[in-house]
């Protein structure tokens, strides 16, 4: 097979990047010819592998079988590219390179990995050149980056496109892609470097590489506590990741007179602030932070390691699934968790608090991440012990059933051939209505389990006469949702009336915020006259004052009340339960919302003064009007501040 990548590769750091590697050197051990389209040698120093002559050998291979990888980038006609406003064509740059391997070695198939820029190239090379394309996504593109106003629409446009989406997150059907274009794979191959055996890594060989000429530098340059357990951590630096409870943690211990190496292996935009916290937490003597290596050389540097810390919490991607936990148990070394990453369902099962790992359950709490790290530094054999029992926490798979899992994939996309331009709304009616069904039941589901029977009575007569021209499946659900709603008929056995209309709204809420009807109707959450200008609220002197904007409500977001609890009849009724009666609350419970261009949707709950603001956001009066209309002043700005990171509104 001939496939060509367009992705993420070494030496870019980070997990999308080393699954990548690890995919293309799968496929080429498996026979295929693989061609990797990377801008990887363009990345910022800040995020950049530190990599020998050796390690730069390794980024491209061949095999006896006549499998291989080669490694296409950019980067070689830097000046020439210039223009104004500037911004590197990586997009660009990577759709034509893209394209010319695709020609050159005749690919078969073009497979992408995170969205930007990789995705959007690979969408344009295949359809410049009639291939197909699969595409996968991460946790932060599938989330951050496509909750963007400005980027959404194109990522959407790009999946509905797509021959085959390899994703473990089905609410993208929600896109009016077909589930049979949907490819999920488990997580869980590891290479076979990521074991108890092999060596250690030389981590005063690395220091001394690391203050050379030319080198990226190490902020100690003395040799490390041999009679000390060392403390390792690897990967991005910042608050979530719990970086700095970790220097707090440790700066306690120092005083109380314990002994320690703290090793990172970490770079990135936080690193000036990381150093220079630990500075102020008088452990720069006993800390070295060195750059990032290679993902087949981490082993050794865990293995080195006494224990090594993962402490994200209040980490904003609700899918990231890092790997950093199975990576440091697969070798045998003590794993000090989060509890948020220990308590994932992808992460917990197997998992014993002080058996095979060591948990910390909010590592913002210092006294006990304190108190779990003196553990390991007054009992270093304990945590050995503890390492060695959780080798058998996970089963591995071989990377060459990396290689076997997308050789199978990029088999069945080629088989279903390039995707169509448009998608293809003509389909069956009875397609429809087992699609309805469907995504009634998934989306809907007290609902439809206590009208199931009238659902389905409902809903052939309803496609029979809605026009489906034009209509997409998922404006179908929905019209049909509000004619149910229209006919205001309960006949559930398993709630009162008043109840049962309660929540099916509450749940046809629910509904509309994971599906995609907007786009095809050219519906913006801020349409183009209505979003925020750069200039607006900047006084004279370059302050924007909060009081001038003029907050615009977004066009995704509903604002609904309801009479009765409607949270507490959903989780009585999801457990099976009847609900016999349900008083009237005094006062109706209001709800916001929020749609959102991932289709990870947002349900909260406000009081009526948050509610009367939102009303006001029209984009006719001020932030300070709007207080001045009766609207209290405490916490209001922290609150319009927040409304406008979360894009709820605008602010003008």
């Amino acid at each position: 097979m001939r496939i060509c990548c367009i992705m993420k590769y070494p030496p870019i750091q980070g997990g999308v990047s080393a699954r990548c590697y690890w995919i293309a050197r799968g496929l080429a051990k498996r026979g295929h010819q693989v061609t990797v389209v990377t801008n990887a040698t363009e990345v910022e120093d800040d995020y950049r592998i530190w990599t020998s002559p050796e390690d730069i050998a390794r980024l491209e291979a061949e095999f006896d079988n006549g499998g291989r990888v080669r490694v296409v980038t950019t980067g070689h006609f830097r000046q020439s590219s210039w223009y104004i406003p500037y911004a590197n064509p990586y997009l660009t740059k990577l759709a034509a390179l893209g394209t010319e391997e695709i020609r050159r070695i005749d690919a078969e198939v073009v497979f992408s990995s995170y969205f930007e820029p990789y995705g959007m190239s690979a969408h344009l090379a295949a359809s410049w050149t009639g291939i197909p394309h699969v595409v996968q996504h991460a946790g932060s593109d599938r989330t951050r980056l496509m909750d963007h106003p400005e980027l959404s629409l194109a990522y959407r446009e790009m999946l509905r496109r797509a021959s085959l989406v390899v994703t473990g997150d089905l609410d993208l059907s929600g896109l009016g892609i077909p589930l049979d274009r949907f490819a999920r794979i488990r997580h869980g191959h590891l290479p076979d470097e990521f074991s108890p055996e092999g060596p250690k890594l030389d981590i005063d060989a690395l220091v001394r590489r690391a203050a050379e000429p030319g080198a990226p530098g190490v902020n100690n340059t003395r040799p490390i506590d041999r009679d000390a357990v060392t403390i390792g951590l690897y990967g991005k630096l910042g608050e979530v990741k719990g970086s700095y409870d970790l220097i707090a943690a440790l700066a306690r211990l120092r005083k109380q007179g314990k002994r320690f190496n703290l090793v990172t292996l970490s770079n990135g935009r936080e690193k000036t602030k990381f150093l220079a916290a630990i500075r102020e937490a008088g452990i720069d003597d006993c800390t070295w932070v060195l750059p990032f290596i290679p993902h087949w050389r981490v082993p050794e540097f865990i293995r080195a390691c006494t224990a090594v810390c993962f402490l994200e919490r209040k980490f904003p991607v609700e899918i990231h699934t890092p790997s950093l936990p199975r990576e440091v148990m697969a070798c045998g070394t003590c794993l000090i968790l989060s509890g948020e990453i220990a308590n994932k369902p992808y992460c917990s099962p197997g998992l014993r608090d002080g058996e095979n790992v060591l948990v910390v359950q909010d590592p913002s709490n210092i006294d006990q991440l304190a108190a779990t790290l003196d553990q390991v530094i007054t009992d270093p054999e304990r945590a050995r012990a503890i390492g060695m029992a959780g080798i058998g926490v996970y089963s591995h798979k071989p990377i060459d059933d990396l290689g076997e899992t997308y050789e199978e994939l990029f088999a069945r996309a080629i088989k279903n051939g390039a995707s169509p331009a448009k998608m293809d709304l003509g389909v069956a009616k009875h397609t429809w209505e087992e699609e309805i069904l469907s995504m009634l039941r998934r989306f809907m589901p007290v609902s439809f389990r206590g009208l199931e029977a009238r659902i389905r009575a409902s809903l052939r007569g309803f496609l029979e006469s809605f026009d489906l021209s034009g209509a997409s499946m998922e404006s179908a659900a929905l019209a049909f949702a509000d004619e149910l709603l229209a006919r205001d008929e309960w006949p559930s056995e398993l709630a009162p009336a008043a109840v049962t209309r309660e929540v099916f709204r509450f749940e046809r809420e629910q509904l509309w915020l994971v599906v995609d009807v907007e786009t095809k109707r050219g519906e913006a959450p801020f349409p183009e006259h209505r979003r925020p200008h750069a200039e607006a609220g900047v006084t004279k002197d370059g302050r924007r004052v909060l009081g001038a904007l003029k907050p615009v409500r977004s066009a995704w977001v509903h604002v609904e009340q309801f009479a009765v609890d409607v949270e507490a009849a959903i989780a009585t009724l999801v457990t099976g339960q009847k609900i016999t009666s349900m008083p009237t609350l005094a006062e109706p419970a209001l709800y916001v919302f929020q749609k959102r261009g991932s289709l990870k949707g947002r349900v909260f709950r406000i009081n009526r003064e948050a509610r009367d603001f939102l009303a006001g956001c029209d984009e006719k009066r001020t932030v300070a009007e709007l207080v001045g209309a009766g609207i209290s002043r405490d916490h209001l700005y922290d609150f319009v501040r927040q409304l406008a990171k979360e894009q709820v509104i605008a602010l003008r």
